[in-house]
């Protein structure tokens, strides 16, 4: 039985035996945390004007907008995919961000 399925599976077991039920930290990530820097904000403020927005500027906007939709989900269906789609987002971010410094620093 490949990892994938034994985690599924004992992911649905705890589910039907409520054992999440009051669990305080259950889905609920972090906010993104916001730049209080003015320079960076009227930088990003000329490039989006301009249309030159980085890629990784882009997906921030897009966490920080799936985190909102994410906090205003009513059911636990549209709290799993948007969770689903803001877990995306991240590894896309993170791999984006890995790819920069990698190119940078070599």
């Amino acid at each position: 039985m490949p990892n994938k399925d034994v985690t599924e599976y004992l992911i649905a077991k705890v589910k039907s035996e409520g054992l999440l039920e009051g669990y305080k930290r259950a889905r609920k990530p972090k906010p993104p945390q916001q730049s209080d820097d003015t320079f960076l904000k009227a930088g990003y403020r000329i490039l989006e004007e301009t249309g030159a927005m980085p890629r990784e500027i882009e997906l921030k906007k897009a966490i920080a907008e799936e985190f909102e939709k994410l906090s205003e989900a009513k059911t636990d269906e549209e709290k799993e995919e948007h969770f689903r789609r803001l877990a995306e987002l991240q590894m896309v971010l993170g791999v984006e961000q890995d790819a920069r410094r990698k190119f940078y620093t070599e």
